[in-house]
């Protein structure tokens, strides 16, 4: 039986970016950098990008499409009869492991969507998005309820093949989910008192360069938004044409990666300090200063809701 692929260079890139894009850039990205810095760990995070990121990606890809097949399936063709195969079962490991985590996450994101599309999310506006925020996550069940929707929602895209499911969802997703968060950093920009924002975000602290603590939250950060080490991209180099040229793939890869997550930077740390809150309060800079942009903005129910749609479709697992 012929093995599926990837219908054009286009459609893998996308989807690849796809699976990198996510929540990482977009939520915890923004928050990282808040608590590392601002600039001084973009610094650090793109020097890891360029001599980690990029190399192991296209190591990966490179794997996946020799051994054609998953992370087990490839090390077996490449090494067999021998301890790499481990390594392929490490890989699906960790992804499941970190599928755990995420999984939560996107369930956050589904439950503001909802509430977007519902109007319940704007009507909380009174007693303070903070409130909502601490109040649903400490809530014993909703949050679970929302993490089972999530990965049923991943199960139908996967079972719908790599052309079909992945491919399809990512041309028309992944494009628009850009040009959102480009919009909105261009409105946040625009708030008053977002001129902090725009000094800590591109103003380096060096002395911050000189924290252990700073690096390991870049090399951190560069494996869980690009992706690597989980499996995912051997598994997607596995559907890659002997055609493809891997290396200009995987940097395209990366540097949209990239980019959405510095623009996600320059929707949230304006609004931040235009709002008076703190860039390093953590994951809930997205769930409680994006719903305050919105509601200030033209429209801003209707983006809010478009906005947490898409940002669904980047979270969802796959």
């Amino acid at each position: 039986m012929t093995r599926e692929q990837w219908t054009s260079r286009l459609g893998f890139i996308l989807a690849s970016t796809g699976a990198a894009v996510g929540v990482g850039n977009i939520w915890r990205f923004s928050y990282v950098a808040g608590q590392n810095g601002g600039a001084a760990f973009l610094v650090v995070y793109i020097s890891c990008v360029l001599v980690i990121g990029i190399p192991l990606l296209i190591a990966e890809l490179a794997l996946g499409r020799r051994g054609q097949g998953d992370a087990v399936a490839a090390f077996a063709a490449v090494a067999p009869r021998s301890l790499w195969v481990t390594v392929g079962g490490l890989g699906v490991l960790a992804a499941s492991l970190i599928l755990a985590y995420y999984a939560v996450i996107a369930g956050w994101v589904l439950k503001y969507l909802a509430g977007a599309l519902l109007g319940t999310l704007w009507q909380t506006a009174g007693e303070g998005y903070d409130v909502f925020f601490a109040r649903f996550i400490a809530d014993p069940l909703e949050p679970l309820v929302w993490q089972l929707v999530t990965m049923t929602a991943t199960a139908v895209i996967v079972a719908a093949g790599v052309r079909g499911g992945i491919e399809r969802a990512n041309r028309v997703l992944m494009p628009m989910l850009a040009l959102l968060v480009l919009g909105l950093a261009l409105y946040s920009l625009s708030l008053p008192g977002a001129v902090g924002g725009v000094r800590f975000l591109p103003a380096p602290e060096w002395s911050a360069l000189t924290s252990p603590v700073v690096y390991l939250a870049a090399l951190g950060q560069v494996f869980f938004s690009i992706g690597i080490g989980m499996a995912i991209f051997i598994t997607y180099g596995g559907y890659l044409a002997p055609e493809q040229r891997i290396p200009s793939a995987a940097a395209t890869i990366v540097l949209g990666d990239t980019l959405v997550a510095v623009l996600a930077g320059c929707a949230i740390f304006p609004a931040v300090f235009a709002f008076g809150l703190d860039p390093a309060a953590g994951p809930q800079l997205v769930f409680v200063t994006l719903p305050q942009i919105f509601l200030t903005m033209p429209f801003g129910r209707l983006v809010g809701s478009l906005f947490f749609l898409l940002l669904i479709a980047a979270a969802l697992p796959r």
